[in-house]
């Protein structure tokens, strides 16, 4: 757009103008909330909304991560696709790293349009649980596996069709969740009580992820100490509650990013049940999840971690000196200090699953088939349309 035509339209000129007198404003603003930060976060910190971590990596550690990853492009009036999934297993003391073994599954194939990006999603869960399969399948089971999955699929996993119940859409659908919801129920009812805290010298199963911090909170202002295994001051939780609008007002996300320093983690809380009855695994929901944040180098962002059993559980198990000690082995198998940074099994499994996000095996996929139907001599009508996508 030309200098002239910006400087008449009307719009860009209102614009211009709140964002020059705006700009206090939002100054004012965030100052006040920095100084409400300033005043919360000490009283937080100190009654125990965060702890810190001893982090020792000289101790022996062998951890699994498994990532996954899709991709698809248009293809004979439906799409073509490619899923994989890998498992990356490692032993780390100190800087000494050993990499064990890598574990793949790939399918490749083509399907309709119907709902293919959750079809895709479903298939990449799939493949992750026949990895899990073999990992639970090995006479010795490592101490930790890292997923970057979530441990329970709720309502964002269905198809939009199945939620709407389009008895004419959704067969082959339901047909298909179902499938892998037997599956993946399958899995957690032989393997749930070989894990940790289920048994004691069982392996960690976490999901990583970076979603917000909001659900702590809420739930200390809702449910006061029952809602986490941690110790917490009385007086924490009634600052929560006395000052919960001003809070909110500060944004919740805000005030627990700016108390968080690196190596160390926030108090544990249950994780809210779903209510949608459709949510699995159900044995999951029905034993509970707990969740916390955690921080590590310099530059990293706070990473949210889920795993399995609830607060009650974890009271058995030692509670807060064994959620420090699962957040210590979490931050030791972290080698990189940036924003994204992972433990390193997981690292690798992602790194390694990019070939899959490529489209140039698909294109050369579709090439082939199109070569391989003409030698077939197929009607041409067909090909005709098919061999302009």
């Amino acid at each position: 757009m030309s200098e002239t035509s910006t400087e008449s339209n009307p719009l860009a000129q209102e614009m211009a103008a709140q964002m020059q007198l705006g700009v206090f404003g939002t100054v004012g603003k965030l100052a006040r909330q920095l100084r409400a930060i300033q005043r919360i976060a000490p009283q937080l910190k100190d009654g125990g909304l965060v702890r810190k971590l001893a982090v020792d990596r000289q101790i022996r550690r062998r951890s699994v991560g498994i990532a996954a990853a899709s991709q698809s492009i248009n293809a004979f009036g439906g799409r073509l696709y490619t899923v994989g999934a890998l498992a990356h297993e490692m032993v780390a003391v100190g800087g000494d790293i050993t990499h064990l073994s890598q574990q793949s599954r790939l399918d490749i194939g083509d399907m309709t349009n119907l709902e293919a990006e959750k079809r895709l999603e479903w298939k990449t869960y799939w493949l992750i649980y026949e990895l899990l399969e073999e990992v639970f399948a090995q006479s010795e089971l490592p101490d930790l596996v890292v997923l970057d999955m979530p441990l329970v699929m709720g309502r964002d996993v269905y198809a939009q069709s199945i939620a709407e119940q389009d008895e004419e859409t959704d067969r082959e659908l339901k047909a298909e969740i179902e499938k892998l919801r037997d599956r993946v129920e399958n899995f957690w009812s032989r393997n749930l009580e070989r894990c940790f805290p289920f048994a004691e010298k069982g392996p960690a199963i976490v999901s990583l992820g970076r979603r917000q911090f909001g659900s702590l909170l809420r739930l200390l202002e809702a449910k006061g100490k029952d809602a986490t295994p941690d110790p917490l001051d009385f007086s924490v939780l009634e600052l929560i509650k006395e000052d919960w609008v001003q809070i909110l007002s500060i944004g919740i996300d805000r005030i627990l990013a700016g108390i968080l320093p690196s190596d160390h983690r926030t108090a544990a809380y249950n994780r809210p049940p779903s209510r949608d009855r459709r949510a699995f695994p159900r044995l999951l929901i029905e034993k509970g999840t707990i969740g916390f944040h955690y921080l590590t180098g310099l530059r990293g962002n706070p990473v949210q971690v889920e795993t399995l059993g609830d607060a009650a559980l974890w009271h058995t198990r030692g509670a807060e000196a064994r959620l420090d000690q699962l957040a210590g082995d979490l931050i030791a198998s972290t080698y990189f200090d940036h924003a994204k940074a992972l433990p390193l099994p997981l690292w690798y499994a992602q790194r390694a699953v990019k070939v899959v996000k490529g489209k140039g095996p698909l294109e050369f996929y579709k090439r082939e088939t199109l070569r391989a139907m003409r030698e077939e001599q197929v009607e041409r009508t067909w090909l005709s349309g098919w061999e302009e996508e």
